[in-house]
């Protein structure tokens, strides 16, 4: 896959000690970037929410290592009131303790809902007519008191970076949960090959290279 380079925006930093996190991105605005440190006071799904309430009810994307039953529980409550307009999840194949599985995913969402690998990416994509916002960040869609960061961008260009990759996954791995271990194979896309730093001179052939 190669990577997005964009020119330089317009950027808010902020370090948030206690500042829930609608409070954080509170000036998000179409051209304007948000860059966060925060104290583990609010979980990715706390992010989202607070975007969703700014750029209204959004197709959402969200690629997560692990994910707490509340969490879930939380995302079904967007989908019912309207925010959430579809939802789709990227997640690890293994179960983690005390977490919800793909499979728990699945049986809210729907299994095509849900797509595993092994992963520990972790970014959102909230898309409608007039927003086209990626979130990437240190943050599971559980809470957790930790030290964080995060980056939010409307940018149509990386928007779709991240998603033409999860178009890939959708079409290249099965629905639901598939305790695979392996890497999402991105068949189709191009991507950056290694510099091997070897340069092929001129090759002869025959006895006295004739």
């Amino acid at each position: 896959m190669t990577t997005h380079v964009r020119k330089v925006r317009k950027a808010r930093h902020r370090l948030s000690k206690v500042a829930n996190a609608r409070d954080t991105i509170k000036d998000f605005a179409p051209g304007t970037d948000v860059v966060g440190l925060t104290y583990g006071q609010f979980s990715l799904l706390d992010l989202i929410e607070a975007t969703l309430e700014i750029t209204g009810p959004a197709d959402v994307t969200i690629s997560t290592w692990s994910a707490g039953f509340y969490d879930v529980d939380a995302a079904v409550r967007f989908r019912d009131n309207g925010l959430l307009r579809s939802c789709r999840f990227l997640m690890d194949s293994s179960a983690k303790r005390g977490q919800a599985t793909p499979g728990d995913v699945a049986e809210l969402f729907g299994a095509d809902s849900v797509r595993t690998s092994r992963s520990h990416a972790k970014f959102v994509l909230i898309r409608n007519d007039d927003w086209a916002v990626t979130i990437t960040s240190s943050m599971n869609l559980n809470l957790n008191p930790r030290l964080e960061q995060f980056e939010m961008t409307d940018d149509v260009d990386r928007y779709e970076f991240f998603d033409e990759f999860v178009r890939s996954v959708w079409t290249d791995l099965p629905e639901g949960w598939v305790e695979d271990r392996k890497l999402p194979p991105a068949n189709g896309l191009a991507h950056v090959e290694p510099d091997l730093g070897l340069e092929i001179g001129k090759v002869t052939v025959g006895q006295w290279g004739n």
